[in-house]
């Protein structure tokens, strides 16, 4: 008997994409709808602990508002629960887990289905264009606005729980505002790949667009010539002024037109373009009059279309410059910022000491007294909070998409039925896999010894080589785990969401045994500790503990090899 669809029931069948749309994200959004209940479960916890704190009150007075404001942080309402939740959820965290939702949704539900032959499987049927687009945006849109839905309902929990004294019009006005900004820049996802038909693109653009524009909006305090272009960023009107303290205001109404607009330029563009496959079906207009000209267009670095190493690499090419770029990015500012915080290394010395060893452990910091320091701070971000994030999402996903889906949507079955045996084609995956991590992290390494020159930080060539070298192999050890999973039970199994959860456990088991006695001993298995260890990544060269992640990620591909060679396939 066929399970009850509980999307079906909620929606009406006259919306059958619309409801495919949400079937598709449905594990997706649970995932992320976790990660941010649990997010805001420890800015609870943590608030009160710097609020307290008179060490941490005089830093915040001390530091340049201009500093702080590039950061998103109000010095004038850090200390009050609306400052700082908007300073970490609304300002960092929030946004980079919506957006990066709803463009990956936004690119998938388009493009990727045109290139994987399936967008003209479906114009095929008497739909009309605009209602194939409008059921796709509404269904990327209600998905967004159920995962804003769940920060929000997360957030007044977390109000009444922590007395924090929040009002519910600014709870309210922050989530739409965050729902906006997604929604924009997924609507300019849609119109890139209306554009170019390509999801690569499409996720490249409405990605470069959003770093742009919050760079534009943050960096405007310290760079005149950026207020002018910040009047019109995104970012500007989604965070000044604060929704959490201001409620509702003509910022939203500027996210909502800017959003319509968008979308309804996509739409217009959507219905106008030829899809892939029609261009290869269909004449071009005046063809007929042209003479023939037969001429083969050879791709760029097309001898990686030879074997599945290549081929494997060829469809991660376009992310590794997007991931690696955006690393690359964030090293070269943190680089820039030292200079303004290392001229009152006192002042940061007694802040460190002064707060709770809890607060710098959630960040995988065992040793705050290192962030006074130029490999501590500089290794705060890329090297010990959102880098090691990135790049196990890049190694993981890699695993998703070359081994999970393949297997799901029957590509590897059509594979595997050529003349080539299952462990070098599993081998060469895994291999293009973690030669695509290696250059993720080697762009922003570049950008290290870059920064090292031009701010002399005097960190050395052979620290910033040895941390990104650890920060490869922390990425291909969860990428071991995520095939191993794959390679025992399939692609019905989740192997990427228990990774998820595998690697968070791990990172809190890092931070939490470094405080804790009764976890001390068991400390010593988790990974993040064998990167992380007691100094900062950028500040202790290459340790022998790397050669775990290393010897972790080879068994655990070797295992999966072996397993996958007596497993049947789900097709």
């Amino acid at each position: 008997m066929p399970r009850a669809d509980p999307l079906g029931a909620l929606i009406p069948v006259e919306f059958p994409i619309l409801v495919k749309c949400l079937r598709d994200r449905r594990r997706a959004l649970v995932g992320n709808s976790l990660g941010l209940a649990a997010l805001i479960a420890w800015l609870g916890v943590t608030f009160p602990i710097l609020r307290d704190s008179e060490a941490f009150s005089g830093f915040i007075e001390d530091l340049p508002p201009q500093l702080l404001a590039a950061f998103g942080i109000d010095p004038a309402t850090y200390l009050t629960a609306a400052g700082f939740l908007f300073a970490y959820l609304y300002s960092l965290f929030g946004p980079l887990l919506v957006l990066i939702f709803v463009i990956g949704a936004a690119t998938t539900e388009v493009t990727a289905e045109e290139r994987d032959g399936l967008m003209d499987m479906l114009l095929s049927v008497p739909v009309s264009r605009t209602r194939v687009f409008v059921e796709k945006a509404g269904g990327v849109a209600l998905a967004s606005l159920a995962l804003v839905g769940v920060l929000t309902a997360a957030l007044l929990i977390a109000d009444a729980v922590f007395g924090m004294g929040l009002a519910v019009t600014g709870i309210l006005a922050a989530g739409l505002s965050l729902w906006l900004l997604g929604i924009l820049f997924g609507a300019a996802a849609l119109l890139a790949g209306a554009f170019t038909g390509r999801a690569a693109s499409a996720g490249g653009a409405a990605g470069v667009l959003t770093v742009l524009a919050w760079f534009i909006e943050g960096f405007s305090d310290l760079y005149s010539w950026l207020e002018g272009p910040a009047a019109a960023s995104p970012f500007t009107w989604y965070l000044d002024p604060n929704p959490l303290l201001g409620g509702w205001g003509a910022g939203h109404l500027r996210l909502l037109a800017a959003s319509v607009v968008t979308a309804a330029a996509a739409a217009l563009m959507f219905r106008r373009r030829d899809i892939a496959a029609e261009r290869i079906v269909l004449p071009e207009k005046g063809a007929e009059r042209r003479p023939s000209r037969t001429r083969v267009r050879r791709p760029r670095a097309a001898w990686l279309l030879s074997g599945v190493f290549g081929k494997t690499l060829w469809d991660r090419r376009r992310s590794i410059w997007a991931w690696g770029g955006g690393l690359a990015f964030l090293t070269l500012i943190m680089f820039a910022t030292w200079p303004s915080f290392s001229q009152d290394t006192a002042a940061l010395e007694s802040l460190l000491t002064a707060l709770p060893r809890e607060v710098f452990a959630m960040f995988g910091v065992s040793n705050p007294e290192s962030m006074a320091t130029a490999a501590g701070f500089l290794s705060s971000r890329t090297y010990q909070s959102i880098g090691p994030l990135m790049v196990i999402i890049f190694a993981v996903r890699g695993v998703s998409t070359a081994m999970v889906r393949e297997e799901h949507t029957g590509a590897l079955d059509l594979l595997l039925a050529n003349p080539a045996a299952r462990r070098k084609v599993i081998a060469a995956k895994a291999s293009a896999i973690a030669f695509s991590t290696v250059l993720v992290v080697l762009i922003p390494t570049l950008a290290a010894l870059a920064g090292d020159a031009v701010w002399n930080t005097g960190l050395g060539g052979g620290n910033i080589l040895a941390a990104g070298a650890g920060l490869c192999l922390l990425g291909l050890f969860f990428g071991g785990l995520a095939t191993v999973f794959w390679a025992m039970a399939g692609s019905s199994f989740p192997a990427v969401r228990i990774t998820a959860v595998a690697s968070l456990a791990a990172f809190l088991l890092n931070g939490l045994g470094a405080l804790t006695d009764g976890l001390a001993p068991v400390r010593v298995l988790s990974p993040f500790y064998w990167y992380f260890g007691d100094a900062p990544p950028l500040g202790k060269g290459f340790q022998p503990l790397y050669l775990l992640l290393l010897a972790g990620a080879l068994a655990m591909t070797w295992a999966a090899t072996r397993r996958f060679r007596r497993r049947d396939l789900a097709v």
